[in-house]
């Protein structure tokens, strides 16, 4: 294989092709054809002299040699796009920008709703995707495949991610709530609160019960588990005409309480609180446009805060 043979338009289509492991999903991220997607895949099977991408049952694998490409080929076009394509400077009210943006719909109420309104008023031309996250975040994250990624701190204390830069954003607490006509409603949130009443318990992508519910059970407190979200922002919509019981932070319980119909109970014990961080390839620190961004992220999160 000679260089010459290898164009940039070849390196994305398989940088799409890697990150999608599927044809027609890497055509659709690219904007492109699926039979175009496919004779670009015999290209690249051509130049590299592998097959990239083998049938295994239904679904397609990525062979060993493809494998090994992921991370060269995102870093070959990670430092294309930063040093070469991307502008030296950054207009907010002229540039035209799109951010992919990973995070719960808890960060979704509380700091994205808000960025969206400032941003609405400063860059016209930004754009920002909100997916979810995903059970790969870590390597998104690590192979520059999202710009920004929020996720709570003691999540990612186990983890290493020496190549992610990293800006406090959130410092909430946990409080009780229950529907508004509840027979704990105008009390506090006790041991006996918790142990009396059916609870709507949180549960996370994997499966498994949250930070909030592992410190529960570190402490001692029993639950009888009725019901079980992996969405924060609908758990106080859930409680309404019911006996149940939960654990909310403090910001979101505030913002629906009134929509929810349900009222909020002090702990009557000490909770972790709840910190999140934004997260971001390193390499992205010296972006002028993705600076831009962390600046009024930064703007919204001081005033969540001094809100709250």
């Amino acid at each position: 294989m000679r260089l010459q043979q290898v164009d940039l338009n070849l390196l994305v289509i398989l940088d799409a092709l890697l990150r999608e492991r599927h044809v027609t999903r890497a055509a659709e991220r690219l904007h492109m054809s699926q039979p175009a997607t496919s004779t670009a895949l015999s290209r690249l099977r051509k130049v590299l002299g592998d097959e990239l991408l083998v049938k295994s049952g239904r679904e397609l694998r990525l062979t060993p040699r493809a494998e090994s490409l992921i991370d060269p080929v995102r870093e070959v076009l990670a430092t294309i796009e930063q040093s070469i394509v991307r502008p030296p400077t950054f207009d907010p009210s002229r540039d035209q920008r799109t951010f992919s943006v990973s995070a719960s719909d808890y960060v979704g109420v509380t700091l994205i709703r808000p960025l969206l309104g400032r941003l609405s008023h400063l860059a016209a031309g930004l754009r920002i995707d909100l997916a979810p996250l995903s059970e790969r975040y870590l390597v998104a994250l690590q192979r520059d495949e999202v710009d920004l990624a929020f996720l709570p701190d003691r999540l990612v204390e186990a983890v290493s991610l020496p190549d992610c830069s990293r800006m406090p954003v959130i410092h909430d607490r946990f409080v009780g709530a229950v529907w508004s006509q509840h027979p704990a409603a105008g009390g506090r949130l006790t041991a006996e609160v918790l142990s009396g009443h059916p609870y709507l318990q949180f549960g996370t992508l994997e499966g498994t019960r949250g930070l909030v519910e592992a410190d529960l059970d570190e402490a001692g407190f029993s639950r009888r588990v009725e019901a079980m979200s992996m969405n924060f922002v609908s758990m106080p919509f859930m409680l309404a005409g019911t006996d149940l019981v939960t654990l909310v932070p403090e910001s979101l319980g505030r913002r629906v309480a009134h929509a929810a119909d349900i009222v909020l109970l002090e702990p009557d014990f000490p909770l972790e609180p709840l910190r999140q961080s934004v997260y971001w390839h390193s390499r992205r620190d010296r972006d002028p446009g993705h600076r831009w961004l962390r600046e009024q992220l930064l703007t919204v999160a001081d005033a969540a805060t001094a809100t709250g």
